[in-house]
């Protein structure tokens, strides 16, 4: 289990949710920085990131991988930047 800061730390640094690493590992290789802190996409809360559909997909598979197994995932920047 990881700590996610679902606030800058600036705004509140104790605005965190305990999460599994394979699900903090996605949010961060499926919206960059600049997308979880822009208050109009919702992406500061555990509800918030379970209605994208994109992280909904990424759950459902994460859910089906064995105990302890581990994926990879690129940062968000990363993937833009590939042509």
């Amino acid at each position: 289990m990881e700590d996610h800061h679902l606030q800058t730390r600036r705004k509140d640094k104790n605005a965190t949710q305990e999460i599994c690493r394979e699900c903090h590992k996605t949010i961060h290789g499926l919206f960059s920085q600049r997308e979880l802190r822009d208050p109009r996409l919702g992406l500061d809360s555990v509800e918030g990131l379970l209605g994208n559909e994109n992280m909904q997909k990424a759950v459902g598979f994460i859910r089906k991988l064995a105990p302890g197994a581990q994926m990879k995932m690129r940062q968000a920047t990363a993937r833009r930047r590939r042509p």
